[in-house]
């Protein structure tokens, strides 16, 4: 294991030892929770008709960062089993479907593998591209999470100013680890 790794491994065991100080968030409905790290909190956030319940987790000081967790029905997943969906977001079509969809309104750097508690999906580094009215757009950069189950697809996306964000990153992904989609 190289340094940096290492560095890593005990970067992200250091915030995950009082990563559960924060209050839980859960919607009855859909099942979609939320425990947040320290030093972050969890709120229902307005969305947009696609989706049955939004929750923001940002630091108390954030307006513009942090992250967004909604959970989108899809009935048309019901009749797959986990192990299906699993199978299929290692496909290189799944992969090229999400960078496709997210190209719509992302430059994507990169889509990688997410696997949580029996459940797969992609980690997506992405920037917003640039677009009239909207100068602040390239200054973040934003780590999508996408995981799909039988019940429909949980949508974790991040945002940070683009200059620190390597040093948000494992924030971004101790948030999404501490999303329970529903199933």
């Amino acid at each position: 294991m190289s340094l940096k790794s290492v560095a890593y491994v005990v970067a992200t065991a250091f915030m995950m030892g009082g990563a559960f100080a924060a209050e839980p968030l859960r919607d009855e409905a859909t099942g979609l929770a939320v425990l947040p790290p320290e030093g972050y909190e969890a709120s229902r956030a307005e969305g947009d008709a696609r989706y049955a319940v939004v929750f923001a987790v940002q630091k108390a000081n954030e307006a513009e960062t942090g992250c967004k967790i909604a959970f989108q029905a899809a009935p048309q997943n019901a009749g797959l089993s986990q192990a299906e969906i699993n199978a299929f977001t290692q496909k290189k079509e799944w992969t090229e479907l999400i960078r496709a969809t997210l190209s719509l309104r992302y430059d994507v750097e990169s889509v990688m593998p997410f696997e949580q508690g029996g459940l797969a999906g992609a980690a997506v580094v992405a920037d917003f591209k640039s677009t009239e009215g909207e100068p602040k757009a390239a200054e973040l950069r934003s780590y999508l999470v996408l995981i799909d189950t039988p019940k429909g697809r949980t949508t974790v996306v991040c945002v940070g100013d683009k200059a620190g964000f390597e040093g948000r990153k494992p924030e971004f992904e101790a948030i999404a680890r501490a999303v329970s989609p529903p199933r």
